[in-house]
């Protein structure tokens, strides 16, 4: 039989609960929703949101990196499984 997989409790998911921080802070437009100031000729309600855009590709990478560390998948892990020599074997 294969081995057992080790169970993952809701508290691992913990990080992405970070998405919700880009989610919100575009849904709630009246926080926004205006000319000034602005940045290089760039009304804020532009920049904002095209900052959001960066903010989100660093939380995303952030969220990866920590649920990475939490499942503890390395390439150590990975060189563990490819060493069965069983074609198609992956558990």
């Amino acid at each position: 039989m294969s081995r057992a997989k080790k169970k993952r409790g809701w508290l691992s998911y913990w990080p992405r609960l970070l998405f919700l921080i880009p989610f919100v802070a575009m849904l709630w437009v009246p926080s926004y929703n205006r000319i000034e100031p602005e940045l290089g000729g760039i009304p804020f309600f532009y920049w904002y949101q095209l900052g959001w855009i960066l903010l989100g590709a660093a939380v995303v990478l952030l969220v990866h990196v920590i649920d990475t560390r939490i499942t503890q998948v390395t390439e150590s892990s990975r060189k563990g499984l490819e060493a069965t020599d069983i074609p198609g074997d992956i558990l």
